[in-house]
């Protein structure tokens, strides 16, 4: 799907919030309201106050404007065109739209917003056109309002919040080339401002073209150190090259010291881009604390038996990224499969159906059944090929917890979250926070198969466990 048209689940704890994807193994992507929350930008009447006294000025002293990729806009007549345009205020008569309008975007009333518009606006001004846009994304959806946008920016190219939800609905429509072009604009029209180079970034990284992604970030950091966003994105794609761009590491590190300094993470190796805070933090959890390992342990040679018969089976085990593409950035090298028993909000029958043991066990967690079947956690047999290499990534939240049943465990195979780094034993449990640094190694010669479990962090009362649907932010999983 799209990476602007889904939602993402809210944990909220209280007060606190936490958002999370569907599948929080990897870091994620977060965009901001201007141009990238789930909300047009409606932020045309001001932007328009801004531009009109610079496109009046601009009037007095030439016939003809320049566009802002360098072209000339038009000859005399398009020149006279323009200014009659701005004699005028696009609310025409009706000075009320000014406020009117905005307010009825932000309200879900776009219809009655463009009923205004179409009965009481100047059609042809740009701003009016921008109103018409952001009502048509609302209405039917983002991809059918770029030629608003298009008309709004070819008569006032300094109509920036035009030019950013143009951005997004190019997105949409999958055309990420036209997308970059309008973002390197818009990055150029405001060299001053940390949202032009991380919109740019944004873009970057949807093409993955991620070494000029980073870049976009730290420019924009370099602008506000303490953009969130681009904290988020930056740790993000340079994680992904690390280990082919020199230098990765120590920029990605700098970037974590930032973050920290900016209050969004509390240390430089949990990076979660949704930090809970006041929960027990640390990389590793003494599996003996928790009751569900206890019954995994016990249970530890039949789940083994049923997943040597699942093998077997006609059941898929697909390959990770199948049902959320962003795992697949995960895998350095080799190859990682699952065979799902729990998550994203349902029971997957194929699998339960075969291992009626280990689906019993989760069913009496709550707090793993819970989590997946709200769609903040999963359950799954976890197979990584011999020679596999998951690069160093943090998990999108601190409000689970991951566990590990080790199944079939051949010599080789580690797993370091933070700066201490483990191995797995057949028929016991590690227990870790995956909001930490971690990274896997397969240097085996089998298959390495883990039984893993997300479940709600203990910290959290159960009367304070709440997953909701939330489209107030831009976050999005790559």
């Amino acid at each position: 799907p799209s990476p602007l048209g889904m939602s993402r689940k809210h944990f909220s704890v209280g007060r606190t919030a936490c958002l999370c994807s569907h599948r929080v193994r990897s870091c994620a992507v977060e965009r901001t309201r201007n141009g990238f929350g789930h909300t047009h930008d409606t932020r045309a009447a001001e932007h328009a106050t801004e531009v009109q006294d610079a496109t009046s000025r601009q009037h007095a002293g030439s016939s003809q404007r320049t566009s802002a990729e360098g072209q000339p806009a038009g000859g005399a007549s398009s020149a006279e065109a323009e200014r009659s345009n701005w004699t005028t205020p696009w609310f025409a008569a009706d000075a009320s739209l000014e406020s009117k309008v905005p307010a009825l975007l932000r309200a879900g009333r776009a219809e009655q917003a463009r009923t205004l518009l179409l009965q009481r606006a100047q059609p042809d001004a740009p701003v009016t056109q921008f109103f018409l846009g952001v009502c048509v994304g609302q209405l039917e959806g983002e991809a059918e309002a770029v030629v608003y946008y298009e008309r709004a920016l070819d008569k006032l190219p300094e109509l920036h919040a035009a030019r950013n939800n143009l951005i997004r609905s190019y997105m949409a429509r999958g055309q990420l080339e036209r997308a970059l072009h309008q973002a390197r604009l818009a990055r150029r029209l405001q060299p001053d401002s940390a949202e032009m180079s991380y919109q740019l970034g944004f873009v970057l990284m949807q093409l993955q073209q991620l070494a000029g992604a980073a870049t976009a970030f730290e420019e924009a950091l370099s602008l506000n150190q303490q953009h969130h966003g681009a904290l988020v994105n930056g740790v993000h794609v340079l994680g992904q090259i690390l280990e082919d761009h020199p230098g990765s590491r120590r920029r990605l590190d700098h970037l974590a010291s930032l973050g920290v300094a900016a209050g969004i993470w509390q240390h430089s190796m949990q990076r979660p881009p949704h930090l809970l805070r006041g929960l027990r933090s640390m990389p590793w959890h003494a599996p003996a604390h928790f009751p569900l390992v206890a019954l995994l342990e016990a249970s530890a040679s039949r789940i083994r038996t049923e997943f040597l018969q699942l093998q077997v089976s006609a059941a898929p085990f697909g390959r990770v990224g199948g049902r959320a593409v962003h795992d697949h950035t995960l895998v350095a090298a080799g190859e990682w499969r699952e065979a799902p028993l729990f998550g994203n909000g349902r029971k997957h029958e194929a699998v339960c159906s075969q291992c009626p043991e280990t689906t019993a066990i989760i069913e009496r967690s709550d707090e793993a059944l819970a989590l997946a079947m709200a769609g903040g956690g999963e359950t799954l047999f976890s197979v990584l090929k011999p020679g596999t290499h998951l690069r160093a990534h943090c998990g999108s939240t601190n409000a689970r917890l991951t566990c590990h049943l080790g199944v079939l465990v051949p010599d080789g195979c580690f797993i370091r979250v933070g700066e201490e780094t483990r191995q797995w034993e057949e028929g016991k449990c590690l227990v870790f926070d995956d909001s930490w640094e971690h990274e896997v190694w397969h240097r085996g010669c089998d298959d390495r198969v883990v039984l893993l479990i997300n479940f709600w962090h203990p910290d959290i009362p159960r009367s304070q466990r709440k997953i909701e649907v939330d489209t107030s932010h831009g976050y999005q999983p790559v």
